[in-house]
């Protein structure tokens, strides 16, 4: 009987210590992660993200979008994370055409693809993409998530990172971010 209670307990730490989102999994991220959050909704009021609030953020809408853009601006360009989260009314379909579609603006950008793959975002069907290549004078690399809401909504997650320090860190706390997206 003992035994049985010890290795319930043992299960039970096991599982709640366990809580990777697949996108913490493609990055083998730990525990990097901002501190001092402050959650920003849309002006819609359709999705919330939370940010650090010493950051920009700037909302933008529109008839066909509804979008927070966010960057730490206390950071030297090449030392920042850029994201932007956009609620789009459109549907999308994770298909062939909109993959090669994808490929092919990234090497149109100069950028060389990295990793793509589906998956599980905010328990949605969702496509992943990490592509890397130059931008001005800088380094670059932008991690796009497409995670389709329903029949007639996306969230497009994008974040860009500008030269070559710590990028696998910015890399893991913009995923952390992105995993705190909530949809309304």
């Amino acid at each position: 009987m003992r035994s049985y209670i010890y290795f319930l307990i043992v299960l039970l730490i096991s599982t709640v210590s366990c809580t990777s989102t697949d996108l913490q999994k493609e990055f083998s991220c730990g525990s990097s992660s901002y501190s001092n959050l402050s959650k920003t909704k849309d002006i819609r009021n359709l999705f919330s993200v939370q940010l650090p609030k010493n950051w920009k953020v700037n909302i933008y809408y529109d008839d066909g979008q509804s979008s927070i853009y966010a960057a730490d601006t206390t950071l030297s360009l090449t030392k920042t994370t850029l994201i932007d989260v956009s609620y789009i009314h459109a549907s999308v379909f994770f298909d062939t055409d909109f993959k090669q579609k994808l490929s092919v603006d990234n090497k149109n950008m100069g950028l060389e693809e990295i990793k793509t793959k589906d998956l599980k975002h905010l328990d949605k069907v969702s496509y992943l993409s990490i592509a890397q290549g130059e931008k001005g004078n800088y380094k670059y690399h932008i991690l796009n998530v497409f995670t389709k809401i329903d029949n007639s909504n996306f969230l497009h997650a994008k974040t860009e990172f500008y030269g070559d320090s710590l990028v696998n860190e910015r890399i893991c706390k913009a995923v952390n971010l992105i995993d705190k997206i909530e949809l309304k």
